[in-house]
């Protein structure tokens, strides 16, 4: 037996000695004797212990005490209807009740936030996704990441840099004019812009992503032409990509680029490492 186990069995010991022959104490009494420490401490605990005892005796007991107690047992042996206690339910139900209002809160709150986490962060509509790409394209200070003319090597850099590198171009997007390429984020999604100067249609920004992000991709093979942030714009979906041009110049141009005539489309891929025109 430890010194601390002795100390909590000996700390029930009752001062007068009534407990010594309890074989419970035996062995924490004897422990007691042998270790000066715990000696000394179990004789100031005694000592305490016989204080109390002594302030308790000192205090005069009330003359009526005996009747009370008396009419307690009488009361306690006769037979006393009782109304049975209010289910807690109840309580908890009852429309005057400050818990059930406090519980009804509680579940608003909860259902609320439910709601809410369900949500995703805001939904990924086009018309905002196509808002945020014209301010991309118009306002960022840094244009493109990297400045190259090579639709090889812009195809590769995509792929390594995890964005969208695996999409079909407009046949007058094929002949020539490519500047740089450039990766975003859009609902922790990759988009992949492209930047074209272009002789006859100016300045343009193809952005690229998955269909899929959006509940209401463009068309198929339909452009729609449209207008954000004061620019022209054009949008379609082919084979899962949805696309985005934005004209920074005038909108005629925009539609001469993607007339019927020059959208038959060539296939961008990696593997041969090539694209067909």
């Amino acid at each position: 037996m430890s010194r601390e186990e002795a100390r909590l069995i000996l700390q029930s010991y009752r001062p007068g000695g009534q407990d010594a022959a309890d074989p419970q104490f035996a062995l924490a009494l004897a422990l007691a004797k042998q270790d000066a420490e715990l000696g000394a401490w179990f004789a100031q605990q005694q000592k305490f212990d016989a204080k109390i005892t002594r302030e308790i005796r000192s205090v005069p007991a009330s003359l009526d005490l005996k009747a009370k107690i008396l009419t307690l047992e009488k009361l306690k042996k006769q037979k006393i209807v009782e109304l049975p206690a209010p289910a807690w339910w109840r309580n908890l139900f009852s429309f005057n009740s400050p818990v059930s209002w406090a519980m009804a809160a509680a579940i608003v709150v909860l259902l609320s936030l439910a709601v809410f986490w369900k949500q995703p962060e805001s939904a990924a509509h086009f018309v905002d996704y196509s808002a945020q790409m014209v301010s991309a394209a118009v306002n960022d200070t840094n244009h493109v990441d990297v400045a190259i003319s090579d639709m090889k090597q812009v195809v590769a850099w995509l792929g390594d840099h995890q964005g969208e590198n695996k999409f079909v171009l407009p046949v007058a997007l094929n002949n020539g004019g490519l500047m740089g390429c450039r990766v975003l984020a859009w609902h922790g999604q990759k988009v992949s812009m492209l930047c074209y100067g272009l002789k006859d249609s100016g300045h343009v920004d193809l952005f690229v992503a998955e269909a899929n992000y959006f509940p209401d991709a463009p068309p198929v093979d339909q452009p729609q032409f449209a207008s954000s942030g004061g620019m022209p714009t054009a949008s379609w979906s082919h084979d899962g990509i949805a696309y985005l041009i934005v004209g920074h110049s005038a909108a005629a141009d925009l539609r001469k680029l993607l007339q019927p005539q020059t959208t038959a489309r060539a296939e961008m891929r990696l593997f041969p490492p090539f694209f067909c025109l």
